[in-house]
């Protein structure tokens, strides 16, 4: 499949690698998972860095900007969600302080240019929902800033031309996740194996963004080899008229998770298979060497079955028995005992 314009295989955020063997980026999306609330704001911040996430996300956007007057359930539904400029701002400031990288979805033009020209945010995730929203994308490609571009309910033509447009647009470094924007979504639809699809013409970070209502999935992502992790975190459970909270983790096991995404990691290696330094402790007791299957006497013609393979694995590999067979003891060899080459001529 043609590759579309070579996109680097990493780049940085805030001083942080993404893709090319760099840890995973771990990104706690908070959302709309603050329902409005700057304390809920600033604690959902403060899970995430006591959690060892990389990156504190929430989303920015004006209600009316976002939805149309064609579906105003939907605008009641989100506006007790928005956040004031000046809001995003204090949330910002309150990472910087903590210690995390500060990352917001603007899901309309003017969010976007609050972000970019205001704040400076030092990359953007973008939605979904985006896709084929080329204005907006060509936009956000065009600050030549890092971009990390969720790829949910489109298929991958679409999102190949995605691609295509942040290339024709001069965009430095771009990351795609995969995603299924369903909440929660069941992990039978979720189809890891897109990942592979997308690297067959995208040569930059490929990572997943989460739905499902545990932590399974994304782990499994990690262990195929995802740059980038992208999972809700909440405060809150059963919250009427929000969905976000259905897929979230929460004080309770994002810690763990955390945890379980390096320790995936630190399994994976990537180096040729080799005895390290723990295991050579086991060869001892674990692997077999050559013994004498009964009393062997001097001179006696050697059998195969004048061996037999046992522990410790401190004498001969069993794969030398071949070397042996046929030929005669130089001196008694009580039953039991590990063969020593010098027994044998």
């Amino acid at each position: 499949m043609e590759k579309l314009m070579s996109f680097p295989s990493h780049f940085c955020i805030q001083g942080r690698k993404v893709g090319n063997s760099a840890p995973c980026l771990i990104i706690a999306e908070a959302g709309v998972n603050h329902f409005g609330d700057m304390d809920k704001a600033f604690r959902l911040v403060d899970l995430a860095v006591d959690g060892g996430a990389d990156v504190f996300k929430i989303q920015h956007f004006y209600t009316d900007r976002l939805i149309g007057e064609t579906a105003p359930e939907w605008r009641e539904r989100m506006r007790p969600k928005e956040l004031s400029e000046p809001d995003v701002l204090r949330i910002k400031e309150y990472c910087d302080r903590r210690g995390i990288i500060f990352m917001c979805t603007p899901h309309d033009d003017r969010a976007f240019q609050y972000l970019h020209e205001q704040l400076n945010v030092p990359a953007f995730k973008i939605g979904s929902g985006e896709v084929e929203n080329w204005p907006f994308l060509k936009k956000v490609a065009k600050t030549g800033k890092p971009v990390i571009l969720s790829t949910g309910m489109y298929e991958i033509a679409q999102i190949r031309e995605a691609v295509r447009l942040f290339a024709e647009n001069n965009c430095s470094a771009l990351a795609v996740l995969h995603c299924v924007t369903n909440y929660p979504a069941e992990p039978k639809s979720i189809n890891l194996k897109v990942m592979n699809q997308i690297r067959e013409f995208f040569t930059g970070p490929v990572g997943y963004s989460d739905h499902t209502a545990g932590t399974a999935v994304p782990l499994a992502a990690v262990a195929l080899g995802a740059s980038i992790i992208e999972k809700h975190i909440t405060l809150d459970r059963d919250v009427p008229n929000a969905q976000d909270w259905k897929v979230s983790c929460d004080p309770s096991n994002f810690r763990t998770f955390v945890d379980q995404v390096r320790e995936i990691e630190a399994a994976l290696g990537g180096t040729p298979k080799f005895i390290g330094t723990d295991e050579k402790a086991s060869v001892r007791w674990a692997r077999k060497s050559l013994h004498a299957a009964a009393d062997i006497h001097a001179g006696e013609v050697l059998l195969e079955s004048s061996f037999v393979a046992q522990r410790p694995g401190t004498g001969i590999s069993p794969a030398r028995l071949g070397e042996f067979v046929g030929r005669r003891a130089l001196v008694d060899i009580r039953v039991g005992t590990i063969i020593d080459p010098g027994m044998i001529g």
